[in-house]
């Protein structure tokens, strides 16, 4: 049931052109399943992980340039391995770190995670005026919504500001302007279904121990 859901919804999202003018250039990565085709990470072998607990929410994929050359990276018979280890950025390795850190027993394999934005950047960089990130969160609150329906998840950790504005959206609560004074203020937001935990984006000059404080709610409330 579940598989068919998301089958659904990534043909929802493929065909979505609200923020980006990519047309014909669908969003590319190089996983083996054919139902993920269309979306662009190392973290979307999204059909194991829809009976996760934990879900997070990064901000965006980065531009469609880097997915395309991860792509043909793979088509060409790379390994997959090695594809996968040069992916791997700052942001990743941070996430990574801090999961461990936070449960030295975690498995990321089921943890499910996503991005708010669900299109790629135009151009070839991570510069933040080749996408309107505001609008471009609220525009695909609608995806995120629907990939927390299918999964069910019990806990949700935001990275950043703008996936903590869509779930905002989403579960239709006020969120400060401040990301820090918001985390200060209200470091745990439960609701009946699940609880979100707001963090600071990886790669954010924050101090580790503060942002480990975060990551550890996780594990109290599974």
């Amino acid at each position: 049931m579940k598989n068919n859901e998301f089958i659904k919804l990534l043909s929802e999202m493929s065909k979505c052109q609200c923020c980006t003018n990519l047309k014909e250039k669908a969003l590319v990565n190089f996983y083996c399943d054919e139902m993920c085709k269309n979306i662009p990470s190392i973290w979307t072998d999204w059909f194991k992980r829809l009976d996760s607990k934990i879900m997070i929410i990064g901000q965006d994929w980065g531009p469609f340039s880097d997915m395309e050359k991860l792509y043909k990276r793979y088509m060409s018979g790379e390994s997959y391995d090695d594809i996968v280890d040069s992916e791997k950025s700052l942001t990743k390795k941070n996430l990574f770190k801090f999961l461990k850190m936070s449960n030295s027993k975690c498995d990321f394999s089921k943890i499910y995670i996503t991005n708010a934005i669900m299109c790629a950047r135009m151009g070839n960089t991570y510069r933040g005026d080749n996408i309107n990130l505001k609008y471009s969160t609220i525009s695909c609150s609608k995806y995120l919504k629907e990939q927390i329906n299918i999964v069910k998840p019990k806990v949700i950790l935001t990275l950043g500001y703008f996936p903590l504005l869509s779930i905002s959206k989403i579960f239709n609560f006020e969120i400060n302007d401040s990301l820090t004074k918001q985390i200060e203020d209200f470091p745990i937001i439960e609701f009946s279904e699940c609880v979100i935990i707001p963090a600071f984006h990886p790669v954010a000059q924050v101090k580790t121990e503060k942002q480990l404080e975060q990551y550890r709610k996780i594990w109290r409330y599974l």
